[in-house]
């Protein structure tokens, strides 16, 4: 992966004011129900009551080149922030992390302080008294430090933490449908104006896009061994798929049609497609050289796969029974 972030020149990769945005997310895989698995990863049980074995799976996510970076695996019971942790070792100096509600704590932004990683967490409205104040005193932006209780410094210390002055920006992000707030470190309200945000957190739904081409075009529950080994190695084969098909897409961008751009809709590369086509090279690509023509015919043939993107779409998330009964109540598919 390190190779091909070094092989795209930084100019040629989109960004959001000179920032790589990695969006952090976690999913629950439904697992093969085998004494090994259910003992490794853990159960769960769903509205029958039927416990069924389940791994949670952390995406380290490229939002703009929309693909996988980073994949940690771990038990059903594992809390996400703590895998969060581990990705953090992926990161660079130039990049901005981006997290759901559920991800923030005290402990956890001052690890990134201390790592300096510039980050933008959404919070809940009960994630500390600040943000309280704030979101009653109706403000649009405010810069805070950070106040600690004594149980926040301990989990701290805890984790061998230096306990130091945060200082950090909340910012109101109103909606259709109502607001939200953001806690980013950007706090120079001139470089990083509020209005920004709004696009820059929607970039966070990519990665969950993501677990939908994992779940939906890469199968990746579709298990091919009974072992706990077979798992992991089809997770990473499966993410490790997922990102040489963003490459894929990324090269075949430069063989679209010029004319597009002058259509009514924005396009962009089939990723249905883009598989499908990887699949049937795949082979080719580890054992043999392709000839530079070769591998103009194929980008080309990419290149000619679109898809409208439709922008502005909105839909109620509503929560449905699930059908599949070995399935836990709460998958997300």
């Amino acid at each position: 992966m390190s190779s091909f972030y070094r092989k795209v020149p930084l100019r040629e990769r989109s960004q959001w004011h000179g920032f790589r945005t990695l969006a952090v997310d976690g999913s629950d895989l439904a697992l093969p129900d085998y004494p090994d698995i259910r003992q490794t990863f853990g159960a769960h049980s769903n509205d029958s009551d039927v416990s069924v074995p389940m791994a949670k799976l952390s995406f380290l996510y490229d939002t703009f080149l929309d693909m996988p970076i980073d994949v940690q695996l771990d038990g059903n019971y594992s809390n996400e922030r703590e895998l969060a942790v581990n990705h953090l070792s992926q990161t660079g100096d130039n990049d901005l992390m981006l997290y759901d509600r559920g991800y923030y704590a005290y402990w956890f932004v001052l690890l990134h302080t201390h790592r300096q990683r510039e980050f933008c967490f959404r919070l809940r409205r009960n994630a500390n008294r600040q943000v309280q104040q704030f979101i009653d005193a109706n403000k649009k932006q405010a810069i805070i430090t950070l106040e600690a209780t004594p149980g926040m410094r301990q989990q701290a210390l805890e984790k061998g933490l230096e306990i130091v002055p945060v200082q950090v920006r909340l910012i109101r992000i109103k909606t259709s449908k109502g607001s939200y707030v953001l806690m980013t470190s950007l706090t120079d309200t001139r470089r990083y104006p509020a209005k920004h945000f709004y696009d820059l957190y929607h970039l966070r739904w990519r990665v969950e896009e993501g677990y939908k081409k994992q779940k939906a075009f890469l199968d990746v529950e579709d298990f091919s061994g009974r072992t706990v080994h077979s798992i992991k190695q089809d997770v990473h084969a499966s993410a490790m798929v997922h990102a040489l098909v963003a490459m894929e897409c990324f090269a075949a961008n430069d063989y679209r049609d010029p004319r597009i751009e002058k259509r009514k809709h924005r396009y962009k590369i089939n990723f249905a497609e883009a598989i499908q086509s990887l699949k049937r090279r795949i082979i080719i690509l580890l054992t043999e050289r392709l000839n530079c023509f070769d591998i103009y015919k194929w980008l080309k043939a990419i290149a000619t796969n679109l898809t409208i993107i439709k922008s502005g779409r909105s839909f109620e998330r509503t929560k449905v029974r699930c059908r599949r009964k070995k399935l836990r109540k709460g998958y997300k598919v």
